[in-house]
């Protein structure tokens, strides 16, 4: 499977703008059957009025035309978006399939700082889904900074982690250390979608079970890279690095 990201800057103009700014990188990558965009994606992250104003609803009209999109252009769709429900707002996530169907959602379980705590209400469950003959789950940023989080996800038979993000200055660590580590260390791929504006640091990648990179990005600013992702070398790796079965969880 090739995994394409679009590493954005900015935001659409309005609510009216989302498809045709989602289109713009669909276009780009016509050859990845599966196109990531990063955290809050179609309302940007850093204005509170912004995401306010450009929220919308799960199975509202924009998702729902968006999903006629992914049909049109038969490629799966991953993106961040602020989630608009009566409990209040969530950092969400959507994947749609090439046939246009949603496959999951997922709530940013692990929200950083006040400023998204006061933003936005949290998530209270992973979520994970089947495409392609691999187990893909579910982290939105922060989240990859629980060892945890990941782990959960590899013992339900995760593959490949999708990870958007809004990564910023001062924590390059993340895409050039985490990234690999939770890779290696849980035998699976990483697919980590940053976003690029000047606020952020970008560098998005794509991350082997053996924690090498197969397609990154050097900093931030707009910029798309694909890599490809394989059950069979996935299975190679596992077959001499056991990992999740040589725990020894009777010491811990």
């Amino acid at each position: 499977m090739n995994i394409g990201i679009a590493q954005i800057t900015g935001t659409p103009a309005g609510e009216s703008e989302i498809v045709d700014w989602v289109r713009e990188s669909m276009d780009a990558l016509p050859d990845a059957d599966m196109i990531m965009l990063p955290e809050l994606a179609l309302c940007g992250y850093d204005d509170p009025h912004r995401v306010r104003s450009l929220a919308l609803e799960r199975e509202g009209p924009v998702l729902g035309k968006l999903a006629q999109l992914a049909a049109e252009k038969e490629q799966a769709l991953v993106f961040g978006y602020a989630e608009r429900d009566p409990a209040g707002l969530y950092n969400s996530l959507q994947v749609i399939d090439g046939q246009g169907r949603v496959r999951a959602d997922y709530r940013k379980i692990h929200l950083w700082s006040g400023y998204e705590t006061a933003l936005f209400q949290t998530g209270e469950s992973f979520a994970s889904f089947a495409l392609g003959g691999l187990r893909f789950g579910l982290l939105i940023c922060y989240d990859l900074d629980f060892p945890e989080s990941v782990r959960a996800l590899a013992l339900k038979g995760m593959d490949c982690l999708l990870c958007l993000s809004a990564t910023t200055p001062g924590y390059d660590v993340v895409p050039r250390h985490v990234v690999p580590a939770r890779a290696y260390e849980n035998g699976c791929f990483v697919a980590f979608a940053n976003r690029g504006d000047s606020g952020c640091i970008g560098q998005s990648r794509i991350v082997g079970p053996d924690g090498g990179i197969i397609a990154s990005l050097p900093g931030s600013g707009a910029a798309l890279l694909m890599g490809e992702i394989s059950l069979t070398a996935l299975e190679q790796w596992r077959l001499g690095h056991a990992y999740l079965a040589e725990r020894r969880t009777d010491l811990y």
